[in-house]
């Protein structure tokens, strides 16, 4: 997984190339690994280290990378659609909507964030509407279905961002690459062929009887499987291909996106809804608070996955009409800023 031709021509990115590949075939070697043996408890201690910190570092890449470029309209309407999102997540949590009201409730407020998307997009109106109508269509009709494509689509969204701030020749490379990770690599684990040879291999030490399979941890069960499968499913090839998928999009948060966006838009030129702290500070405010959050995991899980998913559903809503936006043509430039 070379990723070094990827960014040959970005000398400014503060990891050096080696550096940089060296994190996402160590990030992918853990993960195949990590699936392979026990998939289930792999994806709950991933969840409860590096879910939130990749929230807030993504959250504050969109803030400063679009929040000055965008139309203030429709940060005001998607403030307010992501608000009341989050006012359902925490409604559903506490018990207050079951799941099968609040399902096709985040999906309609999702279908209006692609309307926005495409009432303030320049050029491909038609992509966004047609967007927004899936969405509507999912809510009404199969909400649960529609919930699930949209997990596994969400991790791939860093490969949208890459090619929102990258161009031309650059911005080819960098996709070609990131397609190794984000859709070569999951695509193989989702065959069953890792899962095979280890059982082959070491089938005495981690197979016997498929406890490591289905272990979990902090008392999460099975639960963690309706992240990316139907209810009832219990195929762990492909939930351990989505879980793959799903670190890939950590890493490519946490450490490609700030050194793409030092690289090409530079501290000076940022202007953000936030005053975020220096990036050095914000790293080490992000950990603390992983910590006290991976606390909480293990003291109870569905507490922890609850306030999580409010976090969560923020930042992978936001990315929608933020996509479509800098599809659209929807941002203005730097000249015009």
């Amino acid at each position: 997984m070379n990723l070094a031709p990827a960014i040959a021509d970005s000398g400014t990115l503060r990891l050096k190339r080696g550096r940089l590949t060296a994190i996402w075939i160590l990030t992918a070697v853990v993960s195949v690994v990590s699936v392979v043996v026990a998939p289930i408890a792999a994806f709950v201690l991933m969840i409860s280290a590096f879910g939130l910190p990749h929230v807030l570092y993504e959250l504050r890449y969109c803030d400063e990378r679009f929040s000055a470029r965008a139309p203030a309209p429709a940060l005001w309407i998607i403030g307010i659609l992501l608000a009341i999102i989050a006012l359902a997540r925490i409604a559903n949590g506490a018990h207050i909507l079951s799941a099968d009201v609040f399902l096709p409730i985040e999906l309609s407020l999702g279908a209006t964030l692609a309307f926005t998307g495409a009432y303030f997009m320049r050029a491909n109106r038609l992509l966004g509407a047609a967007l927004g109508l899936a969405f509507a269509l999912g809510a009404a009709f199969v909400p649960i279905a529609t919930f699930l494509v949209w997990a596994w689509l969400h991790n791939l969204t860093p490969m949208g961002f890459v090619a929102e701030i990258t161009q031309g020749e650059e911005r080819r490379r960098w996709l070609v690459a990131l397609a190794i990770p984000f859709f070569v690599l999951p695509a193989l684990v989702a065959t069953g062929a890792f899962h095979a040879l280890a059982s082959v291999f070491f089938a005495p030490m981690f197979f016997t009887g498929g406890e490591w399979q289905t272990m979990s941890m902090f008392g999460a069960g099975d639960r963690p499987l309706l992240s990316f499968l139907p209810q009832g499913s219990s195929d762990l090839n492909l939930f351990s291909a989505a879980v793959v998928a799903q670190s890939m999009h950590y890493v490519a948060v946490i450490v490609l996106l700030p050194q793409l966006l030092a690289a090409k838009q530079g501290a000076a030129a940022r202007a953000s809804l936030v005053p975020w702290p220096s990036w050095r500070v914000f790293a080490g405010a992000v950990a603390v608070l992983a910590a006290i959050a991976f606390g909480i995991y293990a003291v109870s899980y569905t507490d922890a996955r609850a306030a999580y998913g409010v976090a969560a559903a923020i930042h992978a809503w936001v990315e929608l009409p933020i996509l479509l936006l800098a599809l659209g043509q929807g941002f203005a430039t730097r000249s015009e800023t």
